[in-house]
């Protein structure tokens, strides 16, 4: 029992928080689910509901002429097939002479020929019909037979089809088909002459047989035609409108969650939160189980509110009234079972979200597109065709809702005791055939989405054999390789100098043994992993340690299941990950390199959750949770959603996940990245505490964070082990001994210090003499004669020119740059440079701070204004291209779903032409056992005869003969009838006929003509009728918008995806800020999606003349119709432009915008069709006409109205009634009526500019009214209301002194005796929230060129605010900013292209290499063509970036896309470069060729404001600093005089076993912390020169057996921890 219960507590929980995280999208499908019912809604409200009494109809004389016949002024041809019979030619001239019309007689002698004729040849004369005899005749005059047998073929008049492929209409009326029609409507039997050249036929070949007799029989008989009369009923238009918009409505409702469904699988695959949650414990079948529930949920909400709707008297007439509501419940729930497997499905086959969305949306609608077919063509399809067609559960569920709205018209409802029973004779397909159909399809779909998922479970996952379902393990889940850790035998990995002994008595918690991982990129095998193997063990922290691609993230990856190895074993708790990965997730804690968090849950929730998964006891969860929080200091945020936390809240939430449960295995990758110093020491000492018992692998780009943490360090470059051991171990065998940093006064002596050193200790070597700075290399061996040297130093100072020096021992830093540099041997050559160099250095750089030959070259911009103008339109528009190109697949996709659904839609128009089109043979046994009414008033001969003969035709065909007196009601039963008035001689014959079958009058017509031919001819002689319809049929102007909509819809809405893209990433800010002018950046854009959008419309025209559309297309109606694409594509592309400033996620702007714009499509149809449908609305016409004016604004709305009214007008020329009419007047498309196409153009050309103007006008006059509203309005009233808390905390007076002398300085003196490249001046940014937020609480400082000023700051303390301000993407309340005296609230646009920005995050365009990048920001910044290149190569150079240049940048590590960021920074001539955290992610290596580069040009004259979380990035990079706590500055001035300032300390480590050295040798010195045998003092320098303590320090190293010391002077980080330690987490504005 207790098995089952955990995991369906394991499912309820995660479907719980799944739906949790669904609401906002769910608020949304839910509003899209009521305004589509109210919709129906509306419908049914205005759609009146009337009695109305029985309906009686006069009969009409068979004989009458049609109104077309009777105009003199036509020909039309009457044709008979064969020609070459004299009796078939002789009965088609006694027809024509019968019909008395003017007609011409013409053979053919097949019907082929027929065909040809009427499809190719003829284009004037009309052919009435063609009789084709169904009679081999061997010779002109072979004789009729008895059995006669003939085709009709008539043409299809007013573009009515004859429906032969039905006997019953599709879609039931409810009340008389076509009331007001004596004659029956459509098909048009009686008024197409139908009925009357059947009759004119039958009488010719029964007087062909009979003579004289017959025809003296039909002179004594009148034959009229009359309609069945319909008993009393209730009128009610409702369903005509119901039937044709509920399917796509229903569609439409569920597309949304579909979507959603298909977007939130899909990124959980992307973002690993998939991969993830299974390395967690939970299980895949668990993970699907939770996603069907929780869309289930979602989508029986939605089933919920449409039951609601139909069933609930809402308006006065309920919509379903006869159906029941449980049996509509069960149908729909099929259907979402069926929808939400098909979604899964779709997830299967893709990585990437966009791609997911925008093909499982386009596939969505596709697969209901084919019903359109599937309706034309229902006659025709068997009961196996139509369940086929079922496959498709969208087409299911709409011939679902057809056979429920058949039901309902019947007024038998939909109900459990009919869901069994046809709906229609002829119609095999019922309610369960649909259900069952549905629930196959949802177990079909689920089948191949859970063996697709297995087999290739994408770009992360470990894929199963194709026969996984075949093994054993699969299905009962045993584990195949466990062995005991004790049984394990550990035995040393590699043994050489290198690598450490093994620990012993220790156990391996993961145990690697000679791994190998191959890659195939783009034809090339890469070796990311090369024979690694390693012991990681319990209770000890390892760190892994290697630069970007040296195949740590990688070895990562294959220890967590993401990727499989090519070849080696790794043993996790003694499982082998290749085949018990499922057991060892169980046990396993993992903390990625990026936050992978549920944005909509809190923190608690994240971990009750993860608690849950992995197993732990309900009534501990709580504690375990509190306990977790506590110890990482984020009590207080147990009810933060994930989202609102700042960027290190988030990775100490990864932590905790990762250590939660008691995870025995813990890989923690790059935690403490994005925290700030403080953050970062906290979670050390938290990981210090958490280590006991488990197994911990860590990977960092920190070489302090290994310092302090790791128990054993490993370092990989190239994939494969370098070395491995403590960091003692590791700095004894690369490292150098002890740094003596000297810093040279102006009068220094470097040569006599160098004697001095050297006679102290004779190996001592000279490493750097740059700038100010000297230092020497002191070796180990030789700490005993420290004291001497250094006590002579100190009395010598003056006299040598040393201004000040301190001692460092051997860094892990310098440990990792050694390993690195005997494995690369162009860091070599950078070092072998380096050395000969003696450049003007910053005096902060550490000395191994090393120098690169590669510089940051100097830019030569253009001086002419249009060259610039044209080189950045030109790289504008290749951006645009090479985003086409490098998305050829979606771009395709597109196009071909443009002209794909539109063919495909169309070309069922031509399905049923033709040869397709069935016969249909009158034949009365087609219906089933019928009843044949028959009345006979009168007694003659011919009666008799009538009835003898009625009576043995219908016992032939198994009909009952029943004669009537008075009324009867037979709506569905009876199909003919009969009755007879004899008077005196004369015979008036009736023949009746039920209009709700298509073909009962010509069926009625045919018996009659069957008996009487049987009366004179006897009971063998019959003659057959069959309709044929000629091959002609157009189709409607409806239609053809309909069929452009979704592909249009598909196609246009792409356009958006760059746009949304760029501005959501700020790749969009930067090009701005790189100088792009607007009109540039918009009309390239434009330009090259007109250009797709053309090409695209011209293969368009193309199918336009496959399809039904010649007429469109041919001769100058070629222009006409290319011009009305053409207006269209210059209105929707800025429309779309425009439209996307609303989205902030590229994906589901394009899922919505194709939404969106399909839905204004048939908006228009919607509306234009109501009026037609529903006479009686309350609606006037008048306001009809005000909401498609409105509508007018819809470029979409326009086009449809455009081109249906173009096919409109060119059909009107060339259909029947322009041949029919005597005079039509030539007339332009172009005019403004109502009907013509004009106004429509008209409004697309003038709204495509408006689009186009307001992008312009938000893109240069928006700052202005934001700046307005911000500084004016909101902070005036926040001022007014708020005195006392603006005069305390936003005064800007600050307790140091140095903050406040900038302050009095800049507030003092005018700007220009400032001379500063940046000015800040009481600078202040309120966030107007709840609460308020006081982000940068009144600033100022000023920034001289060649300064690197570095902005410092807790996360939350305002220094991504001050940023965003700086860069122009916020804006200031109050205060200004200036760079080079230009303001940045006055002169935004001037500005921007004074700035170089890193911001960051990332915002490159990861289609594009490198190269590509760059040269397209040179061109923007106006570098000339021609040195483009070479300007592009030597910026590479500077940051090491050339043998990534041809490479994607998707493809890059994070460090790497770091590097490029900046080098676009560094890229022109920007008067001031701002650097936000730009070194995140870099391994040490990197970070020094940037600081190298950032360094160049700063000397180059540029000013460089910077962020980082790194204190010794600050100190090599800033001449100048602030500290920022709570949005001001507590401390500025150079790093230099903020050591000396607040550095009243030194910084003594000592190494030893044991705590016994006392510390009151130094007075005043404070223990800090002591870790694994390192005990860190403050020692006061008051007092303690280099000399006493060094002396001091060896004799105890000799006394007490210490194993190592090292003193240093305080650093800047322990400057920032005095000051950040003071900042409360109050309220947290989201920085990161």
């Amino acid at each position: 029992c207790k098995i089952l219960i955990i995991p369906s507590f394991h499912f309820s929980l995660w479907v719980f928080f799944l739906i949790k995280r669904k609401m906002g999208s769910l608020i949304v499908e839910i509003s899209m689910t009521v305004l589509f019912c109210s919709l129906i809604l509306l419908l049914r409200k205005h759609s009146k509901r009337e009695f109305t009494q029985a309906t009686l109809f006069q009969s009409l004389p068979l004989n009458k002429l049609p109104a077309f016949l009777t105009n003199k002024k036509k020909d039309y041809e009457l044709v008979y097939v064969p020609s070459g019979s004299d009796a078939a030619k002789n009965i088609t001239e006694k027809v024509k002479d019968d019909l008395n019309a003017n007609l011409t007689v013409r053979g053919f002698p097949s019907e082929e020929d027929f065909e040809k004729y009427i499809k190719y040849e003829n284009q004037s004369v009309l052919v009435l019909a063609a009789i084709i005899f169904d009679h081999e005749f061997k010779n002109s005059n072979d004789r009729l037979p008895l059995k006669v047998k003939y085709r009709l073929r008539f043409h299809s008049i007013k573009n009515t089809p004859w429906f032969t492929e039905l006997l019953f209409p599709v879609n039931p009326s409810r009340g008389p088909r076509n009331p007001s029609s004596t004659e029956g409507g459509s098909p048009d039997y009686y008024k197409g002459g139908f009925l009357l050249v059947q009759h004119a036929l039958d009488k010719a070949i029964i007087v062909y047989h009979n003579g004289r007799a017959a025809e003296m029989l039909f002179a004594n008989v009148n034959i009229f035609v009359s309609r069945f009369p319909y008993p009393t009923y209730y009128k009610d238009n409702f369903f005509l409108s119901f039937l044709s918009l509920f399917p796509l409505a229903v569609l439409l409702i569920f597309s949304l969650t579909e979507l959603t469904l298909i977007r939130t699988i899909v990124m959980e695959k992307e973002t690993r939160l998939k991969e993830y949650q299974f390395m967690i414990g939970l299980s895949n079948g668990m993970l699907w189980a939770s996603y069907f529930v929780t869309f289930l949920l979602m989508f029986l909400i939605i089933v919920c509110i449409l039951c609601v709707v139909l069933f609930v008297k809402i308006v006065p007439v309920v919509v379903l009234q006869n159906s029941d509501p449980s049996l509509i419940f069960v149908f729909f729930l099929c259907f979402v079972v069926a929808t939400i497997t098909f979604g899964f499905l779709i997830t299967t086959f893709f990585d990437k979200t966009s791609l997911a969305v925008s093909i499982g949306g386009f596939l969505f609608f596709l697969t209901f597109f084919p019903f359109v077919v599937v309706i034309t063509m229902y006659g025709m399809l068997s009961r196996t065709g139509k369940l086929a067609s079922c496959l498709l559960s969208n087409i299911a569920v709409a011939l679902g809702i057809t056979t429920i709205s058949k039901l309902e018209i019947k007024e038998y409802g939909a109900k459990w005791n009919n869901f069994l029973s046809r709906v229609s004779p002829d119609d095999e397909l019922t309610l369960a055939h649909i259900m069952g159909m549905l629930l196959f399809d949802a177990f079909l779909y689920g089948l191949l989405a859970w063996y697709i998922d297995a087999v290739f479970p994408g770009k992360y996952g470990v894929p199963k054999p194709w026969y996984f379902f075949m093994q054993k393990g699969y299905w009962l889940g045993k584990a195949t390789s466990i062995r005991k850790k004790e049984d394990m035998p550990v035995t040393n990995t590699v043994q050489n100098a290198y690598f450490e002994e093994e620990p012993v008595g220790l156990i391996a918690g993961i145990r690697i043994q000679h791994l190998y991982k191959e890659f195939t990129l783009q034809n090339m095998t890469v070796l990311a992993v090369q024979d690694l193997s390693l012991n990681l063990y319990e209770g000890q922290i390892t760190v892994l340690l290697g630069h970007n691609g040296a195949g740590k993230t990688t070895t990562l990856s294959i220890l967590t299941g993401l990727y499989r190895p090519t070849s080696g074993k790794v043993y996790i708790s003694g499982y082998d990950i290749s085949k018990d990965m499922v057991q060892v997730r169980k046990s396993l804690g993992l903390c990625p390199q990026d936050d992978i968090l549920f944005h909509h849950l809190t923190v608690s929730e994240h971990l009750y959750f993860y608690c849950v998964i992995k197993g732990v006891p309900p009534e501990i969860q709580s504690k375990e949770i509190n306990k977790m929080l506590i110890s990482f200091g984020l009590i207080e945020k147990h009810d933060a959603l994930a989202k609102s936390l700042s960027g290190g809240m988030k990775r100490k939430l990864s932590i905790i996940i990762a250590l939660i449960g008691g995870s025995k295995v813990v890989i923690l990758d790059e935690p403490t990245s994005g925290m700030d110093p403080v953050s970062r020491r906290f979670t050390w000492d938290v990981l210090q505490k958490h280590k006991e018992n488990r197994t911990v692998l860590l990977t960092t780009h920190h070489m302090d964070e290994a310092d302090v943490l790791g128990d054993r360090i490993a370092i990989m470059a190239k994939g494969t082990l370098q070395c491995c051991g403590s960091t003692i171990f590791l700095k004894k065998v690369y490292g150098v001994g002890y740094h003596l940093i000297i810093v040279k006064d102006h009068h220094c002596d470097v040569k006599e210090i160098s004697e001095l050193i050297k006679y102290h200790i004779p190996e001592a070597r000279l490493e750097n003499n740059v700038a100010a700075e000297l230092s020497f290399v002191l070796p180990k061996e030789y700490t005993d004669r420290f004291k001497a040297l250094f006590t002579e130093m100190e009395d010598r100072q003056e006299e040598l020119g040393i201004a000040s020096f301190g001692i460092s021992i051997t860094t892990m830093e310098e440990v990792f740059i050694r390993v690195s540099q005997s494995n690369n041997q162009i860091l070599q050559t950078l070092k072998n440079e380096d050395e000969s160099e003696d450049t003007n250095q910053n005096m902060n750089v550490p000395r191994n701070f090393e120098r690169s030959y590669a510089v940051m070259p100097s830019s030569v911009l253009l001086s002419c204004q249009w060259a610039l103008y044209s080189q950045q339109f030109f790289a504008m528009f290749m951006k645009r291209a090479m985003f086409s190109w490098r998305n050829w697949n979606l771009i395709l996709l597109q196009i071909l779903a443009l002209l794909g659904i539109f063919y495909f839609l169309m070309s069922d128009v031509e399905l049923s032409i033709g040869e397709e089109d069935l016969d249909r043979e009158m034949d009365l046994e087609q219906y089933g056992q019928t009843i044949v009414p028959f009345s006979i008033s009168g007694n003659s001969e011919f009666t008799t005869n009538f009835v003898k003969n009625l009576e043995i035709l219908l016992k032939a065909k198994k009909q009952k003969l029943h004669e009537v007196k008075g009324n009867q009601k037979c709506i569905y039963s009876c199909i003919i009838a009969f009755s007879i008035e004899v008077n005196g001689n004369e015979n008036t014959v009736n023949f009746w006929f039920n209009d709700e079958a298509y073909h009962s009058s010509p069926l009625s017509l045919a018996v009659l003509d069957n008996v009487i031919f049987m009366s004179l001819s006897g009971p063998d002689a019959s003659i057959t009728v069959v309709n044929k319809p000629q091959p002609v049929r157009s189709a409607s102007r409806t239609q053809i918008a309909l069929n452009l909509y979704f592909g249009v819809s598909i196609l246009v809405s792409g356009f958006c995806l760059l746009t949304v893209n760029e501005r959501v990433t700020k790749a969009k800010h930067i090009q701005f800020l790189s100088g792009v002018y607007a009109l540039n950046f918009w009309l390239s854009a434009l330009l090259w999606d007109f250009l797709i959008f053309f090409i695209s419309c011209c293969l368009l025209l193309v199918v336009f003349t496959f399809s039904d559309l010649k007429i469109l297309v041919t001769g100058y109606r070629l222009l006409d119709t290319l011009f009305i694409f053409m207006v269209f594509g210059w209105a929707v592309i800025p429309f779309m432009y425009l439209i996307s400033f609303l989205f902030s996620s590229h994906t589901s702007a394009y899922a919505k915008l194709v939404i969106f714009n399909y839905c204004a499509g048939i908006f228009e149809i919607i509306v234009n069709n109501i009026p037609n449908l529903i006479k009686d609305m309350n609606l006037q016409t008048q306001e009809i006409h005000l909401l498609l004016n409105a509508m007018m604004v819809l470029p979409i709305h326009n086009f449809g109205m455009s081109i249906s009214r173009h096919y409109d007008i060119q059909h009107t020329k060339f259909s029947i009634f322009y041949l029919l009419l005597s005079s039509v007047t030539e007339r332009s498309i172009y005019t403004l009526e109502y009907d013509a196409v004009g106004r429509y153009l008209l409004a697309m050309a003038v709204t495509g500019l408006l689009f186009l103007l307001l992008i312009f006008l938000l893109e240069t006059t928006l700052w202005k009214v934001k700046t307005f509203v911000f500084r004016y309005i909101l902070f005036g009233i926040f001022k007014k209301s708020n005195k006392d808390r603006v005069s305390k905390e936003l005064s800007g007076e600050s307790e140091d002194e140095d903050v406040q002398n900038e302050r009095n300085r800049i507030l003092d003196n005018p700007q220009e005796s400032l001379n500063s490249i940046v000015l800040i001046k009481e600078l202040i940014k309120v966030y107007f929230s709840k609460p308020v937020v006081l982000a940068v609480r009144n600033i100022s400082v000023a920034i001289q060129k060649q300064e690197c000023f570095g902005l410092l700051g807790l996360n939350g303390a305002g220094k991504t605010t001050t940023f965003e301000i700086l860069t122009g993407e916020e804006v200031a309340s109050s205060g200004d900013v200036f760079v080079e005296r230009l303001s940045i609230t006055k002169n935004i646009l001037k500005v921007r292209s004074k700035i170089g920005y890193c911001p960051q995050f990332d915002a490159l365009l990861d289609y594009m290499t490198a190269r590509e990048i760059m040269i397209m920001y040179a061109r923007l910044w106006g570098i000339p063509e021609t040195k483009i290149n070479n300007y592009v190569k030597k910026s590479m150079e500077a940051l090491n970036l050339e043998s990534y240049a041809d490479k994607y940048i998707y493809t890059y590590s994070g460090g790497n896309k770091r590097r490029l960021s900046t080098a676009i920074a560094l890229m022109g001539k920007p008067s001031v470069i701002f650097l936000d955290e730009p070194s995140t992610g870099m391994d040490p290596v990197a970070r020094r060729l940037l600081w190298n580069a950032v360094t160049r040009t700063r000397e180059s004259g540029k000013a460089i404001i910077i962020t980082s979380h790194s204190m010794e990035e600050c100190d090599a990079l800033c001449t100048k600093l602030a500290i920022m706590v709570k949005g001001k500055f507590v401390c500025l001035g150079s790093p230099q005089h903020l050591k000396n300032k607040f550095g009243n300390v030194y910084i003594l480590k000592q190494y030893a076993k044991l705590r016994i050295y006392p510390i009151f040798s130094f007075s005043g010195s404070e223990l800090k912390d002591e870790n694994r045998g390192i005990i860190n003092y403050y020692v006061p320098s008051k007092n303690n020169s280099w000399g006493k303590m060094f002396g001091i320090l060896e004799k105890a190293k000799e006394e007490f057996n210490l194993e190592d010391y090292s003193i240093s002077q305080i650093t800047l980080e322990q400057v920032f921890l005095t000051f950040a330690g003071s900042q409360n987490p109050e309220v947290e504005k989201k920085e990161s």
